[in-house]
């Protein structure tokens, strides 16, 4: 069974203590459920660590079906990445002596959330709450590299041994993002598992590359990684299971945790992977070309781009701030810093792995979101009268153009999809125009990749899962009239839990709904 499963969902559900409507994100339900969470905290666990003793604090939750939860916020799990050891691989946190605080959330690492990529990048939750999310990110440091820890205080009758742990990596577009938004009480309590969430470092910091030994990119899966290792060796003090440990993450998130599967780097740190929205095949996964950007970034800053010793170096002595907020834009569907392939942390091609099997060692989960593509398609869609034909024709244009560089055969690539993405029993309906070009988006960036991922995963006989949510929910952060996406999911998933508990909700993502998905192969 997969960890939060215990009691008939997949993960917890609970209530508004905010006036936002069900299609509220993850980050706003936590908000409002942490806010009701700081009253009548006064009992403070500590636990042993390899590197020291550990204060948290037991936090009630507002429900009287759920148990109190302890945290443990703020644990460092790497050596601050500062100085010359910016552009390199984390290293072991230092030992402590005595009993480190750790009721607290830690900084955030440097990120700017504005024009930091075009906003068809970020996540529409995101880009609609920019203001709300930037007090969540305003104590920032270089020095950022630490996990939350949410552990359980009761257990479940049917599971009184060591907890299954579930490990979130965080979304974004990789240039911003931080576990601090995330509260795993709810759904640790519920769930009767080990919740953590952790920052990574993002953007510049986390994934300049120059192609070579100078910087060879990747640190902040790399920073995934050391925490996944910290995770392993520590949480059995916690009373977690260091042998069912599960990582999960949606859009760029996902396309971390597909990334880790495919990492020698990662082997035995976890069991089981949740890839929600996004993959390592998508579009956006992998930067492709690492050594274009770092040399824009260099040149706006006043760095060597001819020896790229030097040119790191000079990196490495410029302020965090001033490299986070230069203006590096990628082309369209595409990420400025990101992933890329190194040779060692991610040796080739993400498909080239897959289809050696690379990813057979552990159980995974995945799936879609029936509008995912609303976010590429929000300039041309009206949403009162639908698509014309002529927008129609630009998006799939513009579509074609930015995705595809060689000129040869692009006209008839055009016509084949205007072909397939016509609904040619309702042509002339801008409303149709409209579902079949979200549609069109969906599939590319997101279906395709995810259903070849399960594919090959499932090609070998590896229990692999998929899933697709098709509920039509209503929020404020997108047109009524589109289907679901990512913040529908999770804005029901991870709700507070003061509002009443109502069982037959159709949001809910259920045991039930979860078997009828079935496995792809098993």
């Amino acid at each position: 069974m997969w960890p939060g499963m215990q009691r008939n969902r997949l993960v917890p559900v609970c209530g508004t203590c905010c006036s936002s409507g069900p299609g509220a994100p993850l980050w706003i339900w936590m908000f409002c459920c942490g806010l009701a969470l700081i009253r009548g905290q006064s009992y403070y666990p500590t636990v042993n660590t390899h590197y020291g003793k550990l204060r948290g604090v037991r936090v009630p939750l507002p429900s009287e079906i759920l148990g109190p939860v302890d945290q443990y916020l703020g644990v460092p799990y790497a050596a601050p990445p500062v100085g010359e050891k910016r552009f390199l691989p984390p290293e072991p946190p230092s030992s402590w002596s005595g009993i480190k605080n750790a009721t607290h959330f830690a900084p955030v690492c440097p990120q700017n959330i504005h024009n930091a990529v075009p906003e068809i990048m970020m996540p529409i939750w995101f880009t609609f709450n920019l203001d709300i999310v930037a007090t969540y990110i305003q104590d920032q440091n270089e020095d950022c590299l630490y996990l939350n820890i949410y552990v359980p205080t009761e257990d479940d009758i049917r599971d009184t041994g060591a907890k299954p742990v579930m490990v979130y990596i965080h979304g974004g577009s990789y240039m911003e993002g931080t576990g601090n938004m995330i509260d795993g009480s709810v759904l640790a309590s519920y769930g009767n598992v080990i919740v953590i969430t952790l920052n990574f470092r993002v953007g510049v910091l986390g994934f300049l590359s120059t192609g070579d030994q100078a910087a060879k990119g990747n640190y902040g899966l790399l920073d995934q990684i050391q925490a996944l290792r910290w995770i392993s060796e520590n949480i059995g003090y916690f009373g977690g299971d260091s042998n069912r440990i599960t990582v999960f993450g949606s859009g760029i998130g996902a396309s971390c945790v597909s990334l880790l599967t495919l990492s020698h780097h990662s082997e035995g740190l976890f069991h089981r992977a949740i890839i929600q929205s996004g993959s390592a095949l998508s579009s956006w996964a992998v930067n492709y070309q690492p050594v274009k950007y770092t040399r824009l970034l260099a040149e706006k800053v006043g760095c060597n781009v001819l020896d790229t010793m030097d040119m790191v170096h000079c990196l490495r002595k410029k302020n965090a701030r001033e490299l986070v907020e230069q203006d590096i834009q990628p082309a369209r569907y595409h990420v400025a810093f990101g992933p890329v392939i190194d040779g060692d942390v991610i040796p080739d091609d993400p498909e080239i792995l897959m289809e050696q099997g690379e990813f057979l060692n552990y159980d995974i989960m995945l799936g879609v979101n029936q509008g995912e593509g609303l976010r590429f398609v929000e300039n041309v869609v009206d949403s009162e009268d639908g698509v014309s034909g002529n927008d129609f024709d630009f998006s799939v244009s513009d579509f074609v153009d930015s995705l595809y560089g060689y000129p040869e055969g692009k006209d008839t690539l055009r016509e084949t999809i205007k072909f397939m993405y016509t609904d040619w029993a309702d042509r002339d309906n801008p409303e149709t125009r409209r579902k079949t070009l979200v549609a069109l988006f969906t599939d590319h960036q997101w279906v395709e990749p995810s259903v070849v991922t399960a594919d090959l995963h499932a090609r070998y006989g590896s229990p692999t899962y998929f899933y697709a949510f098709y509920h039509h929910c209503q929020s404020l952060m997108k047109p009524a009239w589109s289907d679901a996406f990512m913040l529908c999911m999770l804005g029901s998933v991870w709700k507070s839990a003061e509002h009443e508990w109502n069982k037959g909700h159709k949001q809910k993502l259920t045991r039930e709904n979860v078997s009828h998905s079935g496995p792809v192969r098993n």
